[in-house]
């Protein structure tokens, strides 16, 4: 039977967090977002909300989040597919694509890879003779498919959670032992109506706007950091709409393309509704 191989392989595997408790349908639950383990620790009854003795005991729960003991948190250990020491492997990942060697030489050619992976295809054939080894694929895998294993920096990856935004108070995408240590004071911040709990709604996830989407896009994508995002530096699940994307047809999708993009990506694209919004509302969720 033929393998079918999903688009994501080589896509990036954003740290996408959501609101709301676990269970199916929820962070972590089949077909959910990832969970946000930060909130997981400090919410010690599982309510979805933080109460007073719960803030109070922020620190110790952030601590229990330090694989290494370091007395700091940086994004392997509190984003989702980061701390999952199985996500993004590239020997896995390699592996399931040298299964469409159909004449099981051990290598892949052009012929043997369907026209949606053309893009994965470009970027993994670094000597361009028109095959690529599973060497190739590992090292391509390593590079694009996620950032297991490497330290991700900056307020983009915690701007969207309240909870992380507020902890690293200097944005600088690490929770320092200054940070953790000034947790609770912190995380009274967002007690906005002075109750001393933080309900579900005060700490629920922000909407990403296009132009936080595209930023963070341009962020993984471009490559040379030159402005623009090309078919070889772009996910291969774009590659059948760049044409469209790149409006100026300049071989470059720019910062203003991609924003345009992502403002009219079709609603039903961007996610899981949450529990009880309104038919018609998701979280806006980037596919990139």
């Amino acid at each position: 039977m033929r393998r079918v191989l999903p688009l994501s392989l080589f896509a990036l595997p954003l740290a996408v967090l959501a609101q709301g408790p676990g269970g199916p349908g929820g962070p972590g639950g089949p077909g959910g977002p990832p969970p946000r383990i930060v909130l997981q620790a400090l919410d010690t009854d599982h309510d979805g909300q933080l109460s007073l003795a719960e803030i109070a005991a922020a620190s110790a729960g952030l601590l229990s989040l330090d694989v290494n003991h370091d007395d700091q948190l940086t994004s392997l250990e509190y984003l989702p597919n980061q701390a999952d020491p199985k996500a993004n492997n590239a020997d896995e990942t390699a592996q399931r694509l040298m299964a469409l060697d159909k004449n099981g030489d051990g290598v892949l050619t052009r012929d043997e890879v369907p026209d949606r992976m053309a893009g994965i295809f470009a970027r993994a054939d670094k000597n361009s003779d028109g095959k690529i080894t599973a060497d190739e694929l590992k090292s391509t895998a390593a590079k694009t498919a996620g950032p297991n294993g490497r330290v991700e920096r900056g307020a983009n990856i915690t701007r969207m959670d309240p909870i992380l935004s507020t902890l690293d108070a200097d944005h600088d995408g690490v929770i320092s032992a200054a940070e953790i240590a000034a947790a609770p004071a912190a995380l009274k911040a967002l007690d906005k109506d002075g109750d001393g709990t933080l309900s579900a709604a005060e700490i629920q996830m922000r909407q990403q706007t296009p132009a936080d989407r595209a930023t963070h896009f341009f962020e993984e994508w471009d490559t040379n950091k030159d402005g623009k995002v090309t078919i070889e530096e772009a996910p291969e699940r774009m590659g059948p709409q760049f044409g469209q994307i790149d409006t100026n047809h300049d071989g470059g999708i720019d910062l203003q393309e991609a924003t345009t993009y992502f403002a009219n990506m079709p609603q039903q694209q961007r996610g899981p509704r949450p529990e009880g919004a309104p038919e018609g509302q998701r979280p806006d969720t980037p596919r990139n």
